[in-house]
């Protein structure tokens, strides 16, 4: 073999060698770009205000509630629309207990001032309707609000302390 033959068929294998390697990086590249963007698609879907009610009633065991319909929600409780994408309520069954569940997403998860203001005033008007009831009453009077993670979430009942925090854990740890 004469060196120009043999410089021609190094240069060859050199070639072939930085275009095997090219082609690896770019391979490797695109499959991480392929896993980063599964990895993404597969986050956790955000909850919806109605998800979080009902995973708190089933953790905390609460009986006897039900939901109200999203066209009783505005005879229930005024609710500042600008501020508030989803709302989700339950009430007692019964028309002399005083428990409720509320879970409002907030439009802008530093702003909650509108929705605790119409939380206040609702607790007003329930105070007033529970008047004769001084059991009722002191629930009423003790209601629990927390915010966590662009939700607010209130609850009047005698395990109002212990729902709140399991509104949290549901929140946080989805």
């Amino acid at each position: 073999m004469s060196d120009a033959t043999k410089k021609v068929l190094t240069f060859i294998i050199i070639m072939l060698v930085a275009i095997f390697a090219i082609v690896g990086c770019v391979y490797v590249f695109a499959e991480i770009n392929t896993h980063r963007n599964d990895n993404s698609s597969l986050s956790t879907p955000e909850l919806s205000a109605a998800q979080i009610n009902r995973e708190v009633i089933e953790k905390m065991g609460y009986k006897g509630i039900s939901e109200l319909d999203s066209g009783d929600i505005s005879g229930h409780i005024d609710i500042p629309v600008d501020s508030v994408t989803q709302s989700s309520i339950y009430i007692s069954d019964s028309s002399s207990s005083a428990t409720e569940i509320a879970c409002f997403k907030l439009k802008n998860p530093d702003d909650d001032s509108a929705i605790l203001e119409a939380i206040s005033v609702h607790i007003s008007s329930k105070l007033k309707g529970f008047s004769d009831s001084p059991k009722e009453s002191e629930l009423i009077k003790n209601y629990v609000v927390d915010t966590s993670n662009g939700y607010v979430f209130m609850v009047i009942s005698d395990s109002g302390d212990a729902a709140a925090k399991t509104f949290e854990d549901v929140v946080e740890n989805h």
